[in-house]
């Protein structure tokens, strides 16, 4: 690989990680990249430069969808299982 330089998209070919070059590190006279993706150092001998890769769209809107849906239906379950004791307090015993 070329010399690889900050901004430059690249993977991780271990894992699969893709991401952008931000910065570079230098620990015992080996030099690492950091990725934006993963705020993590790999060894610049394990990653590959390719072509910017499309990211996938996070749709916020479908996951707050769910999470009020599933927060509606875990107060429904709540509400639901004190509709069927008779608010008494017996043990066993």
């Amino acid at each position: 690989m070329d010399t690889p330089v900050t901004g430059q998209t690249v993977r991780y070919g271990r894992t699969g990680t893709i991401g952008k070059i931000v910065a570079f590190g230098e620990v015992n006279g080996s030099i690492f990249a950091e990725l934006d993706s993963t705020g993590l150092y790999y060894h610049i001998d394990q990653i590959t430069a390719i072509s910017e890769a499309p990211r996938k769209e996070i749709r916020r809107n479908d996951i707050k969808n769910d999470l009020e849906e599933e927060q509606k239906k875990f107060h429904e379950m709540n509400e639901s299982a004190w509709q069927n004791t008779d608010q008494s307090c017996e043990g066993g015993g």
